[in-house]
């Protein structure tokens, strides 16, 4: 029964990688990280007109397809190492603002249409330094003032977010603040949209070492009126941990194709570099360790499958299949970038070869959104470990 979706993916699939392979070598990669704003507009306008920035997203939006299909995307823009904010946009801030924007609120809606088209960018807002990876853990204020003349209440947000994920060249910002309880309360947060050039809004952009960018986001004071609140006022938590769940499970397949490109690569390197007058590839312990390699790539894709299937279910079986996911893949996905710089010698090393990148990415990707030891840590609470599920080795 499953079959007609099957063979949807394997010909997206298909269709993406060649894609990519024919317009995003790797020093067009290298040439637009480079760039001041860090990644290529022109690839990001392709990437538009393909339909892949509404790729699980709601049809009436402008999307196609779910999750699913959003995984195998992620995994060929993984293994093609792209640098453009596909993560921070499609994979995040656009599907958590498809869910909670109201009816009544259709420039919200809007918002994510345009997206879609590439017309603008978006970023969630939501981790604060003290929090490091519990988004929920906010201090971020909005304050409720008197109504303006007629046209309704206002909001005033103080506070500080921090790796604001694609925020250096976001038009929008979606901003997690609280209007109700304390510091680390999961209830009493509410969802803000807030315009690029808004006053007492300042943005800092930050590029990580993995090529992504970031920013801070300091709101001193920022003034915005009601129609600017995503949803109901102080029951936004849900929905945020939804939407951060879901692009975890990206993560998770772009670090699978950022593996399975590491292997690619060593593989062909050690097929043609002769040591002692013989291929090094021919030398027995190197191709355990490149079995080795293979294993936990096949591993991590499997069970970020499983965390694909089990997303729609309660929010404690998705959670649950997101942390074991994201705890096995971050560390497997390092190893592998390890191994691979390891098996290259020097020139694993240098910037300026795809390995390096790749392993850089895979560092990088093993902490965002939470690392092994958070997720371990959010299984212990739900009363489940690593160990139960997790493939072996």
């Amino acid at each position: 029964m499953d079959q007609p979706d099957d063979d949807l993916r394997t010909v997206l699939r298909d269709s993406v990688r060649r894609t990519l392979e024919r317009s995003y070598p790797f020093e067009a990669r290298c040439q637009a990280w480079r760039s001041p704003q860090g990644f290529s507009t022109e690839q990001w306008a392709r990437f538009a007109e393909l339909g892949w920035l509404g790729i699980g997203l709601p049809e009436d939006l402008g999307g196609l397809g779910g999750l699913p299909e959003q995984a195998v995307l992620a995994e060929e823009l993984g293994r093609a190492l792209v640098v453009e904010p596909w993560l921070a946009n499609a994979g995040l801030a656009a599907p958590l603002l498809a869910e909670a924007a109201a009816p009544d609120r259709p420039d919200h809606r809007d918002l994510v249409a345009r997206m879609a088209r590439g017309e603008c960018r978006l970023a969630l807002a939501a981790w604060e330094r003290q929090g490091r990876h519990d988004a929920f853990d906010v201090a971020t204020t909005a304050e409720r003032t008197a109504e303006g003349d007629g046209d309704g209440p206002h909001w005033r947000l103080h506070g500080r977010k921090t790796g604001v994920l694609g925020g250096g060249s976001a038009q929008h910002w979606l901003v997690l603040a609280r209007s109700a309880g304390g510091q680390r309360d999961q209830a009493g947060l509410s969802l803000f949209v807030l315009p690029a050039g808004t006053p007492g809004a300042q943005v800092h952009a930050l590029p990580t070492y993995d090529g992504r960018h970031t920013a801070d986001l300091v709101l001193d004071g920022v003034q915005l009126p009601d129609s600017a609140r995503v949803g109901a006022i102080g029951e936004a938590w849900p929905l945020v941990a939804r939407a951060i769940d879901r692009a975890t499970v990206l993560l998770c397949a772009e670090s699978v194709g950022a593996m399975e490109r590491c292997l690619n690569t060593t593989r062909s390197y050690l097929g043609t570099r002769k040591q002692f007058g013989q291929r090094i590839i021919d030398n027995q312990v190197v191709k355990h360790r490149l079995v080795d390699m293979f294993v936990a790539i096949e591993q991590a894709r499997a069970i970020t499958e499983a965390a694909t299937q089990a997303f729609d279910g309660d929010a404690a079986l998705r959670e649950r299949a997101v942390s074991l996911a994201k705890a096995f893949v971050g560390p497997a996905g390092r190893r592998v970038g390890e191994d691979a710089v390891q098996l290259h010698g020097a020139i694993g090393m240098t910037e300026e070869y795809e390995v390096g990148q790749a392993s850089k990415r895979l560092a990088a990707a093993a902490n965002l959104l939470g690392d092994a030891h958070w997720h371990g840590s959010r299984l212990l609470a739900r009363g489940s470990t690593l160990a139960d599920q997790a493939p072996p080795g």
